[in-house]
């Protein structure tokens, strides 16, 4: 063999070796990945996936194609030196992949399994209570989960230009983020009554004076979500997170109080728990360890919730500045005291047991000679355009409103009406 031959070979061998190395896999690269989600009013989802690398990564080489999220749609992919979205990219350790993130109001409960259904059983059953089923259950035990799951399906390279390879390994992440509910702490009180324990969710302002006072907003889920772990209740909509959103308190600085029942709190034949007096006993209890503006306490819930706050609103007439009053129904007749109290009245036209016996017990309010606003919404509407309807209704200035929601179901009631910037500035209008 011949000097140029060997000097040939030598040389090849040199760079596919040099080529080995420099087209690696990313998967020994990665340091973490990171699943950020939102609460949205269907529930927790995921809207973000943040992979750490060891090395800065060329945004130039990276585009939408570049990683797929199981189960997800990626809108977009770029490299940043922080880890969060931005509205450029630019080469840097991380890469934030954004994927599809909005409500769907279709959407529908897991459907239970036997297991499921055996739990159910219990769960339903009111603790101290006349032990009858509520109809209003919806369904296994819903889940939100936070976690991502990551492939990357094309080539991508370094600042420094090395090559890491595309691969079908899947990549788990090793954190997970919840914008909001990560903000709210997690507590328990022991009621007075029984000695059981109710834990409950609790969010202060960022910049919470002591010294100031401020309003206390108490979310009560509905009964899909009884004897969960405590934070479902953050998770299962943004009935409770949508007071703590940065916008939200930007315009209304106040206490948000979700507390996470272990039994359901009321039925459908109209009898309620203990739980409901714990819950009364907690909300006096926060007033004395915490700055909360004892004339602007406010109710609000969805389905039991909204039940549940129209119980306690009836026990402690005085106790309650304003109520939000979701997807929910009570007998009218036993309503009609509350026409002295401000209450908006959010129910889906598809949600033909709440629309009717809302419908009845505003027509006994207006017997009594209260004025009530009413009108129809088409709930596929932009957030900012149902605000703008709110602001309609607002302006007649009467403190009793019901709005109808078109078509729509029990469950999606709740998908739209804690997004509605315009029904929450009416909520924090209101004083005792």
């Amino acid at each position: 063999m011949n000097k140029k031959a060997i000097f040939t070979m030598v040389l090849a061998g040199f760079l596919g070796l040099a080529q080995a190395q420099n087209n690696s896999t990313s998967l020994e690269h990665i340091k973490s990945v990171t699943a950020v989600s939102k609460v949205l009013g269907d529930g927790r989802k995921v809207a973000t996936v943040i992979l750490e690398y060891d090395t800065p990564i060329s945004n130039k080489s990276l585009s939408a194609g570049s990683y797929a999220v199981v189960g997800k749609e990626v809108t977009d992919v770029y490299a940043n030196n922080v880890p969060e979205k931005t509205e450029k990219g630019t080469d840097g350790k991380y890469v934030v992949i954004e994927v599809k993130a909005e409500v769907d109001l279709y959407a529908q409960p897991k459907q239970p399994t036997n297991a499921d259904l055996e739990k159910k059983k219990e769960r339903d059953l009111m603790q101290g209570g006349p032990r009858l089923r509520a109809g209003w259950s919806t369904g296994g035990d819903d889940e939100y989960p936070g976690n991502a799951v990551v492939v990357q399906i094309k080539d991508i390279k370094t600042a420094g230009g090395k090559t890491y390879k595309a691969s079908d390994t899947q990549i788990n992440s090793t954190e997970e983020k919840c914008l909001v509910a990560d903000d709210f702490r997690q507590e328990e009180f022991v009621s007075p009554y029984t000695g059981q324990v109710l834990p409950y969710n609790i969010y202060l302002p960022e910049d919470y004076d002591p010294a100031k006072k401020y309003p206390l907003v108490l979310f009560i889920h509905d009964a899909g979500v009884a004897s969960s772990q405590v934070k479902q209740p953050l998770y299962q909509g943004n009935g409770a997170t949508s007071w703590a959103e940065p916008e939200a308190q930007a315009r209304h600085r106040c206490i948000v109080v979700a507390p996470e029942y272990p039994y359901i709190t009321v039925d459908d034949n109209w009898n309620y728990s203990h739980h409901l007096d714990a819950t009364i006993a907690l909300l006096k209890d926060l007033q004395t360890r915490y700055s909360v503006d004892s004339s602007r306490i406010y109710t609000t819930g969805q389905s039991m919730g909204c039940m549940s706050s129209i119980v306690m609103m009836l026990k402690e007439p005085d106790m309650f500045a304003g109520a939000l009053l979701v997807a929910g129904k009570w007998l009218p007749s036993i309503m009609a005291p509350l026409d002295k109290q401000n209450i908006w009245i959010i129910s889906c036209e598809g949600d033909s047991s709440s629309n009717s016996l809302q419908g009845q017990a505003v027509e006994i309010w207006r017997n009594k000679g209260s004025k009530v606003s009413e009108a129809t919404w088409d709930m596929t509407q932009t957030p900012e355009a149902l605000s703008d309807e709110a602001d309609k209704m607002r302006a007649e200035g009467n403190h009793l409103l019901f709005t109808h929601l078109t078509g729509g179901n029990h469950r999606a009631t709740w998908f739209v009406a804690y997004g509605i910037k315009g029904v929450q500035d009416w909520l924090f209008e209101q004083h005792k």
